[in-house]
């Protein structure tokens, strides 16, 4: 029987792994003098570049603030959509990054790749510094020990940000980040930490970093770069798990509020006249954390976005009028007589892909990696399509899917394409190339079929087509001009805005656009017209990528050593570059029986064609193993399938099928999500059979500070020995047949209140709450928690949910306890 067993488990895992996998699998590995590189065969064309500029800024780097690296950093280069182009993981001692470039409306637009690059490298310099003791530490004892990383978030990123201006002048404090600073200096508490640490502001989280980068350049200006050198040594010691209110004082001889009083002087008085920018009549009634953004104009109709940031909603409006409320996060959107077209970001899969709004429903196609779109014309769109990285400019017919490109950039990362727009005859589209920060404006004729470029010394972005041309707000000063552009090239002054904003159009009421006032609103231009100039054409030289030659990546090979952890006793814990495969050694003595034990895990995640976990054990001496195979395929955001198949000795073989439903959508003024699972499983013994089937929903709602959380389980088995599958919820255990429960939890935020010790904890959102669970099986098991919450936010900012209480469990009085990191 047991070789039946193993051959039917044998010839499942081969079907399994055989057969259609949804990942790429060509993973490829290329080295320079300081860096490993970690990528697909698709991306192989960026390498190069991206090998020019991390070792330049490996130099850069190491001049000012030493080389605390004893290996290679890995560098891990990805090709598709991400919120994110870049991240930063100094326990592995590695970056991940996008090979497209994403436009931030908050930070200045030079040649992202270098900026993404520079900063998450400036990240891993200061936050893994350590003094020689430490790299003792830290190199052959965990990796975990980063002194450096205990700091704010406004530290951690402006940090960051400040890193990338000092090796190559890559950033500065330019006018897309002014209006924050002006908005903060005209509160009567500016900078409040509600803000610069939890991101509680109408930007989110931007607001930490355009405050940190704007005080810590005022250290620099104001106190001299060693300061800044002296602040990341100070921190690579042991002293650097105080915090930065030690490191502070002892450079500055100042109390970081001392300090940030003086830059809040230093400030307002560089400020004081900045003029205040009219707010459109739509905007005006809205508050900080509803944003109002990308205004287009059809048929003489407004349309614009929305997005409630405590809602996490998007809307979209014509007008005055809501006319789509949805939780899914839209990215662009136009529209075409009774047609409305939209990218959404969906999450669950981090990929775009086109939608249409059609009678009150949202219709979902087939086309996906689009990072732009506008309607040109009956049942045509131009649309800015990514490929793995390379963006180009295509014409797609909606009705018999043919592909008509305009522009593609064979350099890849050298090039960011966006803001793109078409005229409303369909015959001109419009869109912005960024050529290592060297700005143009791309013209396309679709009479004569031509393409011209002309260059823009300045910050520019292409707003709403005109029966004239388009509309272009470009950087004068502080603020924004708009233009009429014509096709010729040539740009007719029409109206100015006091700050910076973009995406202009025109309504009944003249000019407006999308800009920073207390949140993002739609602003309202003033008359005054700048003079007007001519574009001078340009040519772009366009340097084919040329493709590095990697070698195959096997991630079972390549581990890197990262700490002891307390895991079944104690463990040694190892990972390969990607962090997708783990490997865990360890053991335990229980002094009850006096026996040791000894155990050792392997897992694999997003990276072999099966997710799998194969572990080995010897417990009271005898022999333990297990092998978990599994996948989960999402068919669209909504709805996924998967499997799972387990093998142990002793001898248990387990097969289960799942499918999961997960939704989400605005629900009597709040939002709320639901999460169904339904999983089928079969378990198998030497001397026995179960068959289980399971189901879990979960519904989630919140509106301001109110939450509810609810869980309803149940379970019913088909066989003799149900304690073969025991339930085990929320500190239950039930091994009977049929097995229900229910959850229910409420929150209700009672403030924000921003409390700061010394810069190592911050006391964000505090309330009170309860909870009740249930669980009817064999017995009646229950439990009732009233208990307080908050908010703390620890080690580089990253937030906790902390609940503390008492609960009365099955009749027993018991402190309550429970924690969880929001993200």
């Amino acid at each position: 029987m047991l070789r039946r067993h193993i051959l039917f488990f044998v010839l499942l895992i081969s079907v399994i792994v055989n057969g259609y996998s949804f990942r790429d699998l060509d993973w490829l590995k290329h080295e320079s003098e300081h860096f490993v590189y970690i990528y697909h065969n698709e991306v192989a064309g960026s390498v190069s570049q991206i090998e020019e500029i991390a070792e330049n800024t490996f130099l850069g780097l190491s001049d000012f603030f030493g080389n605390p690296f004893s290996d290679k950093i890995s560098i891990l280069i990805g090709g598709y959509e991400d919120r994110s182009n870049g991240l930063a993981n100094p326990v592995m001692e590695s970056i991940y990054i996008m090979t497209i470039g994403l436009d931030y409306p908050y930070r200045n637009d030079g040649f992202w790749l270098e900026e993404v690059i520079s900063h998450e490298l400036t990240h891993l310099f200061q936050m893994t510094a350590t003094a020689p003791v430490g790299n003792f530490l830290r190199n052959y004892f965990s990796r975990l020990y980063l002194p450096n990383a205990l700091q704010p978030m406004w530290f951690t990123e402006g940090f960051a940000q400040l890193g990338s201006e000092l090796i190559g002048d890559l950033y500065e404090y330019d006018y897309r980040r002014l209006p924050f600073l002006w908005d903060q200096l005209d509160i009567e508490d500016p900078f409040l930490e509600e803000t610069v640490v939890s991101g509680h502001s109408g930007i989110g989280g931007e607001a930490y970093y355009n405050y940190g980068y704007a005080f810590l350049t005022f250290l620099y200006e104001t106190y001299g770069f060693e300061s800044i050198q002296e602040l990341v040594r100070i921190k690579s010691g042991l002293l650097g798990f105080a915090g930065v209110e030690v490191a502070f004082r002892m450079v500055y001889e100042k109390s970081y509020e001392e300090l940030k009083a003086e830059f809040i002087e230093i400030q307002t008085r560089k400020w004081m006249e900045a003029e205040t920018q009219t707010i459109n009549r739509f905007s005006q009634k809205i508050g900080e954390f509803v944003s109002h953004f990308r205004p287009k104009t059809y048929s003489g109709v407004l349309y614009y976005l929305a997005y409630d940031r405590e809602m996490r909603c998007y809307s979209l409006y014509r007008e005055e009028t809501e006319i789509l409320n949805t939780t899914m996060e839209i990215v662009d959107f136009s529209v075409f007589e009774n047609e409305i077209a939209l990218l959404v970001f969906e999450r669950e899969v981090s990929e775009t892909r086109l939608y249409f709004f059609r009678e009150g429903r949202l219709e979902r196609t087939k086309h996906a990696h689009l990072l732009g779109i506008d309607f040109l014309g009956k049942d045509r769109l131009v649309v800015l399509k990514n490929n793995f990285g390379i963006p180009s400019v295509e014409i797609l017919s909606l009705r018999n899917e043919r592909i008509t490109p305009i522009f593609e950039s064979s350099a890849g990362a050298e090039i960011q394409i966006d803001n793109l727009r078409a005229s409303l005859d369909g015959t001109l589209v419009a869109f912005r190339v960024n050529v290592q920060g060297s700005k143009h404006l791309a013209l396309y004729s679709s009479i004569d079929e031509s393409l011209n470029f002309f260059e823009v010394t300045k910050d520019f972005s292409i707003g709403s087509w005109t029966a004239e041309g388009f509309l272009i707000s470009v950087q004068n000063g502080d603020g924004s001009s708009i233009y009429l552009l014509t096709p010729g090239g040539k740009m007719a002054g029409q109206a100015s805005f006091t700050r910076y904003v973009r995406e202009p159009a025109r309504t009944r009421d003249g000019f407006v656009a999308a800009g920073q006032l207390q949140g993002n609103k739609l602003l309202q231009a003033s008359e005054a017209k700048p003079v007007d100039f001519e574009l001078d054409a340009s040519e772009i030289d366009f340097r084919a990528a040329e493709p590095v030659e990697g070698t195959k990546y096997d991630g079972f090979t390549d581990w890197k050593f990262i700490s002891p952890i307390p895991y079944k006793g104690l463990s040694v814990l190892f990972a390969d570059l990607t962090f997708h495969n783990k490997l865990i050694a360890g053991g335990s003595f229980d002094f009850e029986t006096m026996q040791p034990g000894l155990h050792m895990e392997l897992l694999s995640e997003d990276y072999a064609p099966v997710d799998f976990a194969l572990s080995i054990a010897f417990s009271d001496l005898r022999p333990e193993t297990s092998l978990d195979a599994y996948r989960q395929y999402r068919i669209n955001p909504k709805l996924s399938f998967g499997w799972r198949a387990r093998f142990e000795y002793p001898l248990r073989v387990y097969g289960s099928v799942n499918a999961i439903l997960q939704d989400s959508s605005a629900l009597y003024g709040g939002q709320a999500s639901l999460e169904t699972l339904i999983n089928i499983g079969d378990t198998q013994t030497a001397t026995s059979n179960l068959v289980d089937v399971g189901i879990n929903v979960d519904f989630d709602w919140k509106k301001g500070g109110f939450t509810i959380e609810s869980t309803i389980f149940s379970r019913v088995t088909f066989g003799v020995d149900p304690s073969l599958v025991p339930v085990e919820l929320w500190d239950f255990r039930d091994d009977s047949n049929i097995v229900v429960g229910l959850s229910v939890s409420s929150d209700y935020a009672v403030s924000r209140r921003g409390i700061n010790f010394l810069n190592l904890a911050h006391l964000s959102e505090e309330g009170i709450g309860a909870r009740i669970d249930l669980l009817i099986g064999s017995r009646f098991s229950w439990r009732l928690a009233l208990y307080k919450f908050e908010t703390a936010y620890l080690y580089a900012a990253y937030p906790l949910a902390i609940r503390m209480g008492v609960m009365f469990q099955n009749m027993r009085l018991l402190p309550y306890f429970d924690f969880r990191l929001l993200y």
